[in-house]
């Protein structure tokens, strides 16, 4: 039988810490959209894991990312948010940067010597695009984002996956740690106790979660008669779930916040972005998440408690659970 990851590490500052150090520092990880960085000076700055981050739009239309943290004394190089800019100036200081990074002026500094360029440049970050999603990674040494997403893209692909249009976006913050959401998206086993609606509109019978590569696992479903909820359900290791329908889809990312709070992210793309399909869209997910959200936030208090120590996976239904949790166990090697 194969045992769940132990309580503690739910909950453990110092294994907080070391997932953002072991996972969120090496991985692939969702930042944005490409629609929120189409022209020049667009940037969207946020974090993930506390590491604050930007991706902008140089003037020659480049997209580049770095830290959001001057050499100076850490202050920020862009407001948190998403806007439009037309430098890399220190929202602190004044110290400005060039579209690479380097430093260009450390302003009414008073030294005889000026301070050193290499020293003192924004460390940059890897940035590429999958799709209309744009992704980060910090570690320099890894694999190019296209040899991460391998057999993920000819799935998602079953359905118009660039052609959508961007629309809507939704963030809930939950509160439990991140671990707790994700093990709950990788299970079909709650859905008929949970999610009515959800259970009415797919034929739970056919329900079925395979990993077809290291990287991703899939989650299959035939719809019940009349129902339009057939499509594509991955989620890519280790935070981000992509569902492609017919007609629209949503992708959703689970970012940690702290050891005990999860950032839940909704980016709506469709065919028709009125107003009435996207509250549509937005209500639908929402039912569901309200669930999930009540759920992952109890068991959470449980995990706690201090009761609780670890448990066994239903090697019929949890599949996906032993496969995230190894890869965390591998990654940590705690």
């Amino acid at each position: 039988m194969v045992e769940t990851l132990p309580a503690s590490w739910y909950s453990d500052p110092a294994v907080y810490s070391h997932e953002r150090s072991a996972i969120w520092a090496h991985r692939w990880i969702m930042f944005c959209t490409t629609a929120e960085l189409q022209k020049p000076g667009d940037y969207v700055a946020d974090e993930i894991a506390g590491w604050p981050l930007i991706a902008i739009v140089t003037p020659e239309g480049e997209l580049r990312a770095f830290h959001n943290v001057c050499p100076h004394r850490a202050g920020v190089i862009l407001w948190p948010g998403s806007g439009r800019s037309g430098n890399l100036v220190c929202r602190y200081h004044g110290w400005a940067f060039g579209w690479d990074g380097a430093l260009k002026s450390a302003r009414d500094f008073g030294a005889t010597e000026p301070p050193c360029i290499e020293d003192n440049s924004l460390k940059a970050v890897r940035v590429e695009t999958w799709g209309p999603l744009v992704f980060v990674c910090l570690d320099p040494e890894a694999s190019p984002l296209s040899d991460e997403i391998g057999l993920l893209d000819e799935h998602v692909r079953r359905h118009d996956f660039d052609g959508f249009h961007y629309g809507h976006r939704v963030t809930r913050e939950l509160a439990c740690n991140w671990k707790t959401y994700v093990d709950n998206y990788l299970e079909g086993y709650h859905v008929q106790l949970l999610h009515p609606l959800l259970n009415s509109a797919i034929d739970m019978s056919t329900y079925r979660v395979s990993i077809p590569d290291p990287t991703f696992c899939l989650h299959e479903a035939g719809p019940v008669e009349g129902s339009t909820s057939a499509g594509v359900w991955v989620f890519k290791y280790p935070n981000l779930a992509v569902n492609v329908y017919s007609d629209g889809m949503n992708i959703e990312r689970i970012v940690p916040l702290s050891k005990d709070r999860t950032a839940v992210v909704y980016d709506y793309f469709a065919y028709d972005l009125s107003p009435e399909r996207m509250e549509q869209m937005v209500e639908m997910s929402n039912v569901t998440l309200d669930e999930d959200q009540m759920i992952a936030e109890l068991v959470q208090r449980n995990l706690d408690a201090g009761v609780y120590r670890k448990g066994l996976l239903s090697p019929k239904h949890e599949t996906g659970l032993a496969w995230f949790q190894d890869r965390i166990r591998k990654e940590l090697a705690l």
